[in-house]
């Protein structure tokens, strides 16, 4: 059965509006970077919020971070991670340039990559759950 903000914020936006905010920071061509399990947790924990605050229900935003998991390579997902750790507080994109090291250029080309592959995860999860 669909809840009531499956059915009234479609979740191709929300993961869009999520990419933008955290899961777009990978950089391109990264060395392969390692990260904590309490990095990951701070990844998973901002991502969950940034969903929950956009609408989305827990099992569709648990849902996004597991498929972005699984779906990117170890290094892009080892990136990413590093990267929304280092950005954690940024509030201006040159807050997050200067946190990260990286150009606003960069952050917005990772922005445009990842924003298409968390599309894909939101829904593929929409789908999965709405059975």
């Amino acid at each position: 059965m669909k809840s009531q903000s499956m059915n009234t914020r479609p979740l191709g936006l929300k993961v869009l509006a999520i990419a933008v905010g955290t899961l777009a920071l990978a950089a391109c061509g990264e060395e392969q970077a390692t990260y904590t399990a309490a990095d990951e947790a701070r990844t998973k924990e901002m991502s969950m919020s940034g969903c929950a605050q956009m609408g989305g229900e827990e099992a569709v935003c648990e849902c996004v971070f597991d498929k972005m998991k699984a779906n990117l390579s170890k290094e892009d997902f080892s990136t990413w991670v590093k990267l929304t750790v280092a950005i954690d507080g940024a509030t201006t994109v040159q807050e997050a340039v200067e946190k990260t090291g990286m150009s606003e250029a960069e952050l917005r080309k990772a922005n445009a990559q990842y924003a298409g592959e968390g599309a894909r995860a939101g829904m593929e999860c929409e789908a999965e759950l709405a059975q």
